[in-house]
């Protein structure tokens, strides 16, 4: 492995000549963001592993890579969240590769199921510092990636304008929905589901995804933005919630971090009233009931990969408060059995029952019925695995979909015994809030 410092460029620069290149990605937090200073750029994949419904099993050939690529790292690179390794997405219907009786709906998106590709070098951005750094396995694909780079200014093209937006539920259809849900609780079907509106955009030419994504994390503080490529298809996120983190200790030990967020209100007008929204939503029963109810489900998935008596809850219903919203967020951590994989891994937590519900299985049955088309990436997975050992990954949550002029936004919620359709279908209004926003068009435009 080497690792060398290469002259400061702003990110969206250097990964410009790299805008419309399959499988060329870039991890970026929101411009905003507290503490999450990290940018990373990939690209040229020596292997891309993808899989759709009805594919054998991808995550015994993904566990096989892992195995045959890891490397210690020396301490002075510790520093570096990611400098060779696998990194991707795992889509929501991925999920039948680990439950293989689900049967969901096909997503209509012209990408597979999940995408993941290995990478033999890496540019990372401290935005913190200031400083550059360029990475890789051999130098071959340190020199191809270094090239490929530019390093003008930040400025980048403008963005097409959109038309209306249209949804695949009406008002009333989303909030019966709800009241359906509502109703399966009530019966015992199951506790919580999430359910979920797709809003669609087409712009009068094909989208700049740089331009838009530079949009987005211009004005966001959430930790978990992201641009990815593939063939004709392009995923913009913008996920304020962590999936999970591995962080490899000195110990050989490996500690596992999730991070589920549930409950929301929208941020005050002003000082006042911005105040009194976060305070109702530390003090809500059903958003309380709601994460509390998560946290539990999560804590119980991590005993099944992680050693007797280290699952422990670090935080319970902490607000999170970021430009368009706050939320809830728990933070649940275990250390890993000797021997767990990804695929254990994600058999154990796959889809992060924040945007299922609980029990996960019959909540995904429920989530089908009502929405009646897949989700795609959305509310799968976006991040990394390095090749010493650590990853972190997001929920694809606040992701736009993009293809050629048309963009996609699906948004959600928890519907719990306590919900009311009314409060939940507004919900998704002030999530989407920030993505409408960057496509340059309102709610109230259908």
């Amino acid at each position: 492995m080497q690792v060398t410092e290469i002259p400061w460029r702003n990110p969206y620069s250097a990964f410009a000549p790299l805008a419309g290149e399959p499988y060329a990605h870039m991890l970026h937090a929101g411009e905003l963001a507290a503490t999450d200073h990290w940018s990373i750029i990939t690209a040229f994949p020596s292997m891309v592993i993808e899989a759709s419904a009805g594919d054998e099993d991808p995550f015994i050939g993904i566990d096989s890579v892992i195995r045959e690529r890891r490397a210690q790292r020396a301490p002075e690179y510790r520093q570096f969240p990611f400098l060779s390794g696998l990194l991707g997405f795992i889509g929501y219907e991925a999920a039948e590769f680990i439950e293989r009786g689900l049967n969901l709906p096909a997503s209509g998106y012209a990408a597979p199921d999940m995408s993941v590709g290995v990478y033999d070098a890496a540019v990372l951005f401290s935005r913190r510092d200031h400083r550059a750094y360029i990475a890789g396995t051999h130098e071959a694909a340190v020199t191809r990636l270094y090239k490929a780079l530019g390093n003008g200014g930040g400025a980048i093209g403008k963005k097409a304008p959109f038309g209306a937006v249209s949804s695949n539920f009406s008002p009333q259809a989303y909030k019966a929905a709800v009241s359906s849900v509502i109703d399966n609780i009530l019966d015992g079907d199951y506790y919580q589901a999430n359910i979920s509106q797709r809003l669609m955009a087409a712009a009068d030419e094909l989208v700049d995804v740089l331009a838009l994504f530079q949009t987005v994390a211009s004005a966001s503080d959430a930790s978990f933005g992201a641009l990815l490529q593939l063939k004709n298809f392009s995923v913009v996120s913008n996920s304020p919630e962590r999936f999970f983190k591995l962080r490899p200790m000195d110990n050989g030990k490996v500690r596992i971090v999730a991070e589920p967020i549930k409950g929301t209100r929208r941020r005050g007008g002003s000082n006042h009233e911005d105040r009194k929204l976060a305070q109702d939503l530390m003090a809500d029963r059903k958003d309380r009931a709601e994460n509390i109810m998560i946290a539990d489900l999560i804590r119980n998935d991590l005993s099944r990969i992680c050693r007797n008596g280290t699952v422990c809850e670090e935080a319970v219903c902490d607000l999170m408060t970021l430009s368009n919203v706050h939320h809830l967020v728990s933070r649940i951590s275990g250390e890993l059995r000797v021997g767990v994989m990804l695929s254990d891994i994600l058999k154990a937590l796959f889809p992060c029952g924040s945007i299922t519900g609980t029990p996960k299985i019959e909540a995904m049955h429920a989530i089908a019925r009502h929405e009646r088309i897949g989700r795609g990436p959305y509310c799968g997975a976006i991040g990394y695995i390095d090749d010493g050992g650590g990853a972190d990954f997001s929920v694809a949550i606040r992701a736009m979909m993009v293809q050629g002029r048309s963009v996609s936004v699906p948004v959600g919620g928890g519907v719990t015994l306590r919900s009311d359709p009314m409060s939940e279908y507004d919900e998704t209004i002030v999530k989407a809030a920030g993505a409408l926003g960057a496509l340059g068009v309102t709610w109230d435009s259908f």
